[in-house]
């Protein structure tokens, strides 16, 4: 069952207003969406956001283009969205089969980008353009995977054993997060209590299914993909923009814009540079 959400609160002023998301095929697969943007109500969503792990579909409404018509949804485990099960691209498929014709640009931010990076791998010819914010692109060597898989499960014990708010004290204490401590005391409380409305079990399947070392490796998809790519980092994201470099130098079309300044939330730290950035703008 879809849960419904609040009414969302940012800390950006003028930040785009979210709505209903009117495509009933999307509840029908389990996940939650909300409207994002355009300047007209009935204008058709060009571009799919994904948020990051322990975030929230309404994450975009401070940082998207207010002109640009989009559709945001609740990751599979996130919010409204039903627990992911199975392998890593289940969830995906029933995504990719309750999507509006009119989507043909995917954004993706962290967990969001990964998963964005596995639509790319199964339907590449679908999306013109894709832009993925503080992503990694996967994992190659299997000792990297073990680790990893061996790293999520203590998270996984903690979400199951200790709960939700355990987890969130412990997460948020990440070093990968050390650049927000300079953002508004009211910012950090609202990203905490969207992290708090979550449920334990369902952040623990994500991590299952959805976690870095279940990710198929994405380097083939990455460089064979055939439209528009934009890969962007924070320049005080150590590990995230040499990543992106990484990338760049795979594909030497790929679109590197590094953030100065700003670390690894590029949602909740970059807002205004977000909406800077050179996206193709909608024709409607």
């Amino acid at each position: 069952m879809i849960k419904p959400i609040g009414p969302a609160r940012t800390c950006l002023t003028g930040a785009c207003l979210c709505g209903p998301d009117p495509h009933p095929a999307l509840a029908e697969q389990g996940f939650r969406a909300v409207r994002i943007g355009g300047l007209e109500a009935d204008q058709p969503p060009r571009s799919l956001l994904l948020h990051g792990f322990t975030g929230l579909a309404e994450d975009w409404c401070a940082c998207w283009p207010c002109t640009e018509p989009a559709l945001a949804i609740d990751l599979p485990g996130h919010g409204g969205s039903i627990a992911p099960e199975g392998a890593f691209d289940d969830a995906l498929r029933r995504l990719l089969v309750a999507l509006p014709d009119s989507i043909d640009r995917i954004v993706g931010y962290s967990l969001g980008g990964r998963l964005a990076l596995g639509l790319l791998r199964l339907v590449p010819e679908r999306f013109d353009q894709a832009m993925i914010l503080s992503a990694h692109p996967g994992l190659i060597e299997p000792d990297e995977r073990e680790s990893r898989r061996l790293a999520d499960q203590r998270w996984i014990s903690l979400l199951e054993q200790k709960g939700l708010e355990a987890f969130v004290d412990a997460w948020q204490q990440l070093p990968l997060f050390a650049t927000q401590t300079r953002l508004p005391v009211e910012c950090l409380a609202q990203q905490r209590e969207r992290r708090l409305s979550q449920h334990a079990s369902a952040l623990a399947a994500s991590l299952r299914v959805h976690g870095l070392a279940e990710m198929p490796p994405m380097q083939e998809a990455i460089v064979d993909y055939p439209g528009e790519l934009h890969w962007v980092a924070g320049s005080q994201d150590r590990r995230f923009s040499a990543l992106a470099r990484e990338v760049a130098a795979w594909r030497l079309a790929t679109r590197l814009h590094l953030l100065p300044g700003v670390g690894h939330n590029l949602l909740l730290e970059a807002p205004e540079q977000l909406q800077a950035l050179p996206l193709r703008r909608s024709p409607f």
